[in-house]
Formats: C-alpha cells, sequence, structure tokens
C-alpha cells in the first residue's frame, strides 16, 4: 500500500517524493517483519542391523546397532555412531535371525569328508556346537575318508542400508590360543568376506529394493586372506561406491548382507583345515567392523 502511495506522489506532486520516501523508511523500520526458511536436508546415515548381543547374554536379533552419520567427517575416518550400544553378528536359521554365539563356550562340529556310505550329520540346536544332542549315523570309510571342522557353518552376518556410500573397516583383537593350539596365531585363521544382496525369508527377506553399493569403488578388498592382516588396526575390507538403497521400500528391503566365514588353518597354513593331529584347543579372536566415510 505505501509503495502505491509513493508512486502516486512521484505522478502528480514531484516536489513530496522525497519526503513520502521517507515516510515508508520509517514505517518500514519501526514494524515487525516474519521471516520462514524452509530447508530439508537428508544427511548421510548407514545403518547396520543385527544382534543385541552374543546368544550367551540372551541376544535378541535383528536390530539397529549401529545409526552411522558420515556428514562433516573426512574421508578415511569412521563415521559418527548416534547409537551407543555396539552389537553382535547374526545367524539366519529356522526362518529367522538369531543373535550368534561367542564362539568361546562351544566346539565346532564336526564334517565327515569323503564317506563310503553314510556318515550324515544331524545338527540339534544350539547350532554349531557339538554336544550330545547331535546325532552322526555310521559310516563306511576307505582311504581318503577324513574328519575335519564344519567350516560351511561357522559364519555370521550382519546386514547394512545406506543412503549415501560407504566403506567398511574391520580388525581382528583378542587373541584366544589353548591347548595344543597354543602356538596358533592370527595368521591360522583364514577369512572370507562376502557380500548377498538379498537374502532371508518371509518377515526377514531383505534386499529387495537394494543395489550392490560396489558400483564405484572396489568393492570387497581381495588381499584379506586371514586375521593377521587385520590384526594390526582398522584395515578397509569394503570399498563401496554408492548407497545400498535403490527404489521406495523399507529398511530391510534396502539392505544388504555381509557374511563372513573363518576356517582354521595349521601351523604354517600347510592344512587347509583342521587335522586330528592338531589335537584339542581353542583358537578364536574377535572380529569388530566400522562404517567408514569413502
Amino acid at each position: 500500500m505505501k509503495t502505491t502511495a509513493t508512486h502516486k506522489a512521484n505522478r502528480w506532486a514531484p516536489r513530496l517524493a522525497t519526503g513520502l520516501g521517507l515516510c515508508m523508511v520509517l514505517a518500514i523500520a519501526s514494524g515487525a517483519s516474519v521471516i520462514d526458511r524452509p530447508f530439508l536436508r537428508a544427511a548421510s546415515v548407514v545403518i547396520v542391523m543385527g544382534g543385541t548381543d552374543f546368544s550367551e547374554n540372551a541376544g535378541q536379533a535383528l536390530f539397529v546397532m549401529d545409526f552411522n552419520l558420515l556428514d562433516n567427517v573426512p574421508p578415511a575416518t569412521a563415521g559418527d555412531d548416534i547409537i551407543a550400544q555396539d552389537g553382535v553378528t547374526t545367524n539366519f536359521n529356522t526362518g529367522q535371525f538369531n543373535a550368534i554365539s561367542n564362539g568361546f563356550g562351544s566346539g565346532y562340529e564336526f564334517d565327515i569328508q569323503n564317506p563310503t556310505s553314510g556318515g550324515v550329520f544331524t545338527s540339534v540346536g544350539p547350532h554349531q556346537t557339538l554336544d550330545a544332542n547331535d546325532i552322526y549315523s555310521e559310516f563306511g570309510l576307505d582311504n581318503s575318508t577324513d574328519i575335519e571342522l564344519s567350516t560351511n557353518n561357522r559364519a555370521s552376518i550382519f546386514l547394512v542400508a545406506s543412503n549415501a556410500a560407504f566403506d567398511i573397516y574391520a580388525q581382528a583383537s583378542n587373541l584366544v590360543a589353548t591347548g595344543d593350539f597354543s602356538s596358533l596365531g592370527y595368521n591360522n585363521i583364514r577369512y572370507r568376506l562376502r557380500l548377498r544382496l538379498s537374502g532371508g525369508s518371509g518377515i526377514w527377506q531383505y534386499g529387495g529394493q537394494a543395489q550392490n553399493p560396489s558400483a564405484g569403488g572396489s568393492g570387497i578388498m581381495g588381499a584379506i586372506n586371514d586375521l593377521s592382516d587385520m590384526s594390526a588396526g582398522p584395515t578397509k575390507v569394503f570399498d563401496g561406491g554408492r548407497r545400498t538403497a535403490q527404489n521406495p521400500g523399507t529398511l530391510l528391503q534396502h539392505a544388504i548382507g555381509y557374511q563372513s566365514r573363518y576356517r582354521i588353518t595349521g601351523a604354517g597354513g600347510t592344512l587347509g583345515n583342521y587335522d586330528l593331529s592338531m589335537g584339542t584347543g581353542t583358537l578364536g579372536a574377535t572380529v569388530t567392523y566400522t562404517i567408514y566415510t569413502p
């Protein structure tokens, strides 16, 4: 309204234009203003899903155990985790995710290799543990028949959903070597990380709306072959180039899985797996995964 009055003054009474202009400035200066500045921005986040604790400690799965904020974090640096608790990896069996065992309180199951007949093993829970509940059938043997620690079942998984690229670093620590295994070290625990783009079943299916986050990066790092390769400090095991989320969906649909597999080797790596000549003992470590900025 005042602007219109000023234009009229300029047109019909030029001598008053200066005075009217001053009045207008004074009126604006003495009034109040309301400013609205809507600004919507999605931060770079990586969400990690696993178990609340190990099965021995009544751990539950699936839970979001890490909520990593990658904004304002320099490259090759651990992202800020805004969930205080750390979680553990999980198993997937009996149609759902279960918190994994910590491994120190139980022995591996044995596999019968090259039986001429029989040798069927029935694992009765808890899985990955050899106990009196488990059942072997009688088996025939020849010169190639052997027995080894089960490696197919000693695997664990955690899920990751992201709206941005990320890297994963791992570190092995807390080596435990007892009994006949006391001379073994990190290099006697072989390691392999696998990327699962989808999996699960029923309400626990993941990856339906996800994409491979390796694109634009190197993906799984192939030079990490045993735990000695990551025992000196945080070591990159996955180099990502883009987000996991591809199409609209839920957290599980946007998630992909990272599965770790471990295998014991003999002294000097001469044996590909356990042999009865190695005796009895315990060999283990803690592997800690951390999300880093790419």
